[in-house]
């Protein structure tokens, strides 16, 4: 029996996330499947899973106790692949897997984004670009989602072979809705959001990389023009609080609804009419992904991950970073211009296909079952 461990930071909002159809898939295809992440939930499907010390954070002491314990499950396990995947997966799986590496097990890395990028401040490049480029030697092949990490990988990291794809995989089915009208009234209602006005749509964690802030200042200059506008943003809140007081400050509470964490994407992107995704950095953007897929035009930020989807004004609108007024000109753009906002909805829709689980399964499929 094929063996491969995967290797992640957290449980809940990352393997559960984006790693629960690859699992199911090697399982299907005979494969023992280990997870080892952080967290208390299950992780369906895998054969063991190891509950690890390490933290989202790789700037912890947990990081060391981690990579002991991983270190441990590594040898006695005897895995053909060590599957890594997040800064912290990355780090600990590594280092975890250099003797196993030696005697035959394949080492492949999955960037979700690289903390160094474009633009990027320099501390990060003086910090994390080292990290990885000393981790690269230890790893046999690197999967990249985005383009600008792709190509700096071919042209940096020599000793590992790097593959590109694009994402890690929309389960379009999760999606679907039934009658999307009764949906959008009933949740409408259900949030007090009158059903008449324009719903601007942010899926993410409520942390200072998805800038939710910025998008609440937008907001804030929409409703000068548009007073029937709304924001929704579902995500778990990392800041205790802090945005939804931040909404308050600046007098556009009564228009945000915060609504934690949700499993119920393909109804909340039923419920609205334009998808506003802001962060300042990108591995990909599955949030624009899926809001193609549910008939919704998106507004992006410019960011790494976010250029590999959106081409601006053909199948989206992509903003320079801190352009307030670019964003909300775009915003009011696609609330007045019906013909426009079709033609963004009609391109995505046709080209989601190519992020779908099934699509990028087989590219996955394809790099794992060719390294044993």
């Amino acid at each position: 029996m094929k063996k491969i461990l995967l290797v992640a930071n957290v449980a809940k909002e990352h393997v559960l996330k984006f790693h629960v159809p690859t699992i199911r898939m090697l399982k299907e295809q005979g494969w023992q499947v280990d997870v080892a992440c952080s967290g208390t939930e299950d992780v369906p499907y895998c054969d063991h899973q190891y509950r690890m010390s390490y933290q989202r954070s790789p700037f912890n002491l947990a990081l060391f106790r981690g990579i002991r314990e991983l270190k441990k499950i590594v040898n006695e396990g005897q895995y053909d692949i060590v599957y890594c995947h997040t800064p912290v997966g990355g780090i600990a799986g590594r280092l975890a897997a250099r003797k196993a590496r030696k005697h035959g097990t394949t080492v492949i890395y999955m960037a979700h984004g690289y903390l160094f990028y474009k633009g990027a401040p320099f501390v990060n490049w003086a910090v994390y670009y080292p990290v990885e480029k000393i981790l690269s030697r230890m790893t046999d092949k690197i999967v990249l989602i985005n383009r600008e990490d792709f190509e700096l990988t071919k042209k940096r990291f020599k000793n590992c072979t790097a593959y590109f794809i694009p994402g890690i995989g929309v389960d379009l089915d999760r999606l679907k809705v039934e009658d999307k009208a009764a949906v959008r009234h009933q949740y409408r209602e259900q949030f007090d959001i009158p059903q008449d006005a324009a719903v601007l749509i942010y899926l993410a964690e409520l942390l200072p990389n998805k800038n939710q802030t910025f998008l609440m200042r937008v907001l804030k200059q929409v409703l000068q023009s548009e007073k029937n506008v709304y924001l929704v943003l579902a995500g778990f809140d990392h800041s205790n609080g802090a945005f939804e007081q931040y909404a308050e400050e600046i007098g556009v509470k009564d228009h945000v609804c915060f609504l934690g964490w949700r499993e119920d994407v393909g109804s909340l992107l039923a419920m609205a009419d334009i998808c506003t995704a802001t962060s300042i950095r990108e591995g990909f953007g599955l949030n624009l992904v899926e809001a193609m897929a549910c008939d919704l035009p998106v507004i992006a930020a410019k960011n790494r991950g976010h250029e590999t989807i959106i081409r601006d004004g053909e199948n989206g609108l992509l903003i320079d970073q801190g352009d307030e007024s670019g964003f909300t000109e775009a915003v009011l753009r696609l609330i007045r211009d019906d013909g426009f906002r079709e033609q963004l909805i009609e391109t995505g829709r046709k080209e989601v296909g190519q992020y779908s689980k099934e699509a990028i399964l087989k590219k996955i499929d394809k790099i794992i079952n060719e390294s044993v």
